[in-house]
This record gives C-alpha cells, sequence and structure tokens, in this order.
C-alpha cells in the first residue's frame, strides 16, 4: 500500500506539473502589485498578527497569507518565475494533502486518485494557483484539509497530539483568510457522524467540538479586537444584512458555472447541482461505510458554508463565468470556489467507494463518468495556464517599463513627486493598479522610493509609504476627505498607506515640485523635454 500511495502520489503531482507549466511563464498583475510591493517594504511580519494590515480599513483579517508573501519576498526577489513555482506548489500541496486525506478515509488508491485529478486538474483550481494574490485561498485550503486529517486521526486513534494538530491547523486556516472557519462545521460533522453510535466517541465528540469552537471564538475576538469591527468594510455601503443576502444570492448564481466550467449554466444549475449533491449524500449514507458518510457531509460543508463566509466579496465583486472573459479575470473569479472544489472532491471519492460495492459494471462506469471530465479539464486547463500567461505578460510591459524609468532617475531629497500620464490601463486592471505601487513592487531597490509619492493621471487609491510620513510631506496634495472628515492613514510596522485626494492634470502639469512621465506608446518620456528619462535625446 505505500508502493500504491507513492505511486498515486507521484502521477499527481506529475499531471500538475504538465499541466500548469505554461502559467509559471506569466507575469506579475492587478492586486499582485500592492501586495508584493507591501511585502517588499515591511521589515518584519510580526505586526501583520497586531496590526490592521488591508489598505480598505476594517476589512479583512489575513496576517499568515500576508507573512508567506513577506517570506517570498526575502527569498526569491523581483523575478516572477520562482514566486509562481512556490504558488503552484502549494497547490500540489493541497492536493496531496487531499489525497493523504482520502486514503486516510480507507478509500482505495485508483478512486482517491481521481478525486484528487478531478480537484487538482479542474481550470478553476489551476487558475486559482496560477494568480499569485489568491495564496490566501490556496493556505487557507491546506489548512483546513490538513485539520481534517488530523482531525480523523484523533477519530481513530485519540490522542492529544492529534487533538492540538487540529486546533493549529484550524487556527492556520482562519489566520489565512476568514474562509478557514469553515473547518468548524466540516470538522464537527465529520467527528459525530463517526461517534454516533458509540455514547463514549459522542461525548468526546461533542468536547472536542468544542474546543474548536473555542478557537473560532478566540480568533473572531482578536480579529474584531485587531480591526476594530466584527463586520468588514469590504461590504460598502451596504449593511452588513444586505452583503451577506445579495452575496449569497450571487454565489448561488454563479458556483455552478466555475464548477462545471461552462459559462451557459446560470442560476438554474444551483437548484440541479444542489439535488445533486443531495443525491450523492443519501446514496453514501445507504452504503455500509460509516467513514464515507462522514466524508460526504464533510465535503458538502465545504461547499456550500463558504457561500456565507464569501457573501462580503461576492457582493461587490463576484462575476459570473463568461465566454468573453480573458484567462486572467477567470482566474481572479475562481479563487472564490477552490475551497468548494476540494469538497466535491471529498463528496465524489465517497460516492466512487459506496460504487464499489456495487459491483463491475457499476465500478466501469463510474470510472468513465470520472475520468471523461479529467480528461476534459486538464485539456483546458492547459489551454487557460498558456492563455494566463500570454496575458499577464502583455499585460506586465508597461508596469516594467515604467519601474525602469524610475530606476534611472534622481530621486534623491525630500520631495519625491512623479506623475504617470497616460499609462495603458489593460481590461484586467480594473483601474485599480497604482504606478506607486508598481514601481515599489518591481524595483531592484524599493527602498530607493520608499519616500516617494508616485501618482498617475487616475486615482490612486492608496500610496506605500515608509513610516513615519507626515501630511507635509504629500504636498502639494492634500489627504483625502470624506463627508468633510479625514480619512485617517494606516501604519502596519514600518509602513504607512497613506491616502490622498485625487488632482486634476491641470493643477499638477505646471508645478516644479512634480515631474511628469508621459506614455508615447512605447515607453515613458519626460513631458516637459520630450525624451527619455535618464537618456541622450539622440537615444
Amino acid at each position: 500500500m505505500r508502493l500504491a500511495d507513492a505511486s498515486v502520489a507521484s502521477v499527481l503531482l506529475v499531471a500538475v506539473l504538465i499541466v500548469c507549466w505554461p502559467g509559471l511563464q506569466a507575469d506579475w498583475g492587478r492586486d499582485d502589485y500592492f501586495q508584493f510591493a507591501f511585502a517588499r517594504l515591511l521589515g518584519s511580519p510580526w505586526p501583520l498578527f497586531l496590526h490592521d494590515h488591508f489598505p480598505v480599513p476594517g476589512s479583512v483579517y489575513r496576517p499568515l497569507g500576508f507573512a508567506s508573501m513577506w517570506l517570498e519576498a526575502r527569498l526569491f526577489g523581483v523575478a516572477y518565475f520562482p514566486h509562481a513555482v512556490c504558488a503552484l506548489a502549494l497547490h500540489a500541496a493541497v492536493t496531496l494533502v487531499l489525497l493523504a486525506l482520502l486514503r486516510r478515509f480507507a478509500v482505495s488508491p485508483l478512486p482517491a486518485l481521481a478525486a484528487s485529478l478531478l480537484f487538482a486538474l479542474h481550470p478553476l483550481a489551476t487558475g486559482t494557483a496560477l494568480w499569485w494574490s489568491a495564496r490566501f485561498d490556496l493556505l487557507a485550503t491546506l489548512f483546513v484539509l490538513l485539520a481534517m486529517l488530523a482531525a480523523q486521526l484523533h477519530a481513530k486513534r485519540p490522542s492529544r497530539v492529534a487533538l492540538v494538530a487540529t486546533l493549529l491547523a484550524a487556527l492556520g486556516a482562519m489566520l489565512s483568510k476568514e474562509i478557514g472557519l469553515v473547518v468548524v462545521p466540516a470538522v464537527a460533522m465529520q467527528w459525530w457522524l463517526q461517534g454516533r453510535s458509540d455514547p463514549v466517541r459522542l461525548r468526546r465528540a461533542w468536547r472536542d467540538s468544542a474546543l474548536l469552537l473555542l478557537v473560532a471564538i478566540a480568533f473572531l475576538g482578536w480579529r474584531a479586537h485587531v480591526l476594530g469591527t466584527a463586520a468588514s468594510g469590504l461590504t460598502g455601503t451596504l449593511a452588513l444584512g444586505d452583503a451577506l443576502l445579495r452575496g449569497v444570492a450571487a454565489w448561488g448564481r454563479q458556483v455552478t458555472g466555475y464548477l462545471a466550467f461552462r459559462a451557459d449554466i446560470g442560476g438554474a444549475g444551483f437548484a440541479a447541482a444542489l439535488l445533486l449533491l443531495v443525491t450523492a449524500v443519501v446514496v453514501v449514507a445507504r452504503g455500509r461505510y460509516r467513514e464515507s458518510i462522514a466524508l460526504a457531509v464533510a465535503g458538502a460543508c465545504l461547499l456550500l458554508v463558504p457561500a456565507v463566509l464569501q457573501a462580503p466579496v461576492a457582493a461587490q465583486n463576484a462575476l459570473p463565468l463568461r465566454d468573453d472573459m480573458s484567462a486572467v479575470e477567470v482566474a481572479m473569479q475562481s479563487r472564490l470556489y477552490y475551497l468548494g472544489l476540494a469538497g466535491v472532491a471529498l463528496v465524489v471519492a465517497a460516492l466512487l467507494r459506496r460504487i464499489g460495492d456495487m459491483g463491475p459494471r457499476a465500478r466501469l462506469a463510474g470510472a468513465a463518468a470520472v475520468l471523461l471530465p479529467i480528461v476534459f479539464w486538464a485539456m483546458r486547463s492547459h489551454e487557460v495556464s498558456r492563455a494566463f500567461a500570454d496575458i499577464a505578460r502583455r499585460n506586465a510591459e508597461v508596469a516594467h517599463e515604467a519601474a525602469d524609468t524610475m530606476a534611472r532617475m534622481d530621486v534623491s531629497g525630500r520631495a519625491c513627486h512623479v506623475v504617470f500620464v497616460g499609462v495603458p490601463q489593460p481590461a484586467e486592471w480594473g483601474g485599480f493598479v497604482s504606478m506607486d505601487s508598481v514601481v515599489k513592487a518591481l524595483s531592484p531597490d524599493p527602498e530607493r522610493f520608499a519616500h516617494c509619492w508616485i501618482h498617475a493621471d487616475y486615482p490612486t487609491w492608496f500610496h506605500l509609504m515608509r513610516a513615519p510620513v507626515s501630511v507635509a510631506d504629500s504636498a502639494p496634495w492634500r489627504p483625502l476627505e470624506i463627508d468633510g472628515m479625514t480619512v485617517p492613514w494606516l501604519r502596519v510596522g514600518d509602513v504607512e498607506y497613506a491616502y490622498l485626494a485625487a488632482r486634476g492634470e491641470a493643477a499638477f502639469a505646471n508645478d516644479p515640485r512634480v515631474r511628469l512621465l508621459a506614455w508615447d506608446g512605447r515607453r515613458f518620456v519626460d513631458a516637459a523635454a520630450g525624451n527619455p528619462v535618464g537618456m541622450h535625446p539622440s537615444r
């Protein structure tokens, strides 16, 4: 069995590498710039656990995810490839833990491999792995599955070590992303269903579930203390109740399209998918394996509970899968359903185990029903991976040109204001990529620009500055005001998020304190002289 497990694990890793290899040739994009710039400027990861660290204050608390970015920035520098390899390695680790969990639930090697491949090679999963900023979902899913694995060890052979490992992994999931809270119902159902016929095991399940709930309450309490709110600023002007209702509705309309990876499946498909899920759980429950029932129900928790936990994000940003969406746009949306896809894999594995008891014909039909989607999705994932890389590289050209231009400039002195004019805005950027983050992310020496205020002729939502920084340093720009009140700047360790009011191009065009760099279609030139920055006019 050890040889069989090693063999299926090797097949799984090779398949992931082959399918996703083209995506490793991609480049930075959208949220990557600000998160990477923040990680590079941050001197230590410890303030992440003690302070609000997201540019929209009071919104999210994900210190472990940002800490992993900080570590990567120290290990790999600016080059994108090693960061992409690390993200893909995380996805591979998730699939291996998924495989180990299925084997711990006594699913045979081949059905366990099939279910793991369904997850690992799905375009939804590979797209999430390719987008560097989806790190939070990869880590949360990894720790959720690790918690379930440790919980299963504890269910079979109770020990303090296994219980502590379960609680620590659950905390790791929550600290990676709030969606990690799904671990509480998933593990609790896992323990209860396996211990329901034994009073001693059932009492232990209730006791251990209470400890798990206490961990979640402690996390939520600390999160509320750090953020100053138990809710989330991501809901914008929506009340939390409205955001939950709209978010759950949006998630339900869109999840089946991403799971089937078909743009023509709308909200009506959710009812059919839910009926199919219930049918699968009922079929598994009629079998003779108690572990399979627990596996299927826990998988259903991973699929459905995120609808509530992701509701604030889904209410504001979730988009349905469309044929005209680029591979990068699809990847940015896919992260919302990554953990749910792992839940689907658990249900499929439990169903395959049940089908295995029905005879040779049923096993053959089950194998065909799984093999065809694996092959189809692997081919689609390879195409998506290649398209993702092509689009990301093309979009990043202007970003690298901006960083190279700034590298040739003299930015010595206290005052440093640079405005990029006419920057091309790829559709995938959506106006949310600031040149401030671009330069500080891609510069070989971000400290050289840590005191610079880098603007564009479109809104810059925040500037990442070396702390401490004063309002006087931002002149001639003024601090941002909303409803007559100045928005306070947010300090995280030695980095400060500074929020400035937008200025029209005419207001700074003739200001001697401001350097203008204009895009001429190929590169940035000094708007005053019309020459490439730092180069002789003849060049």
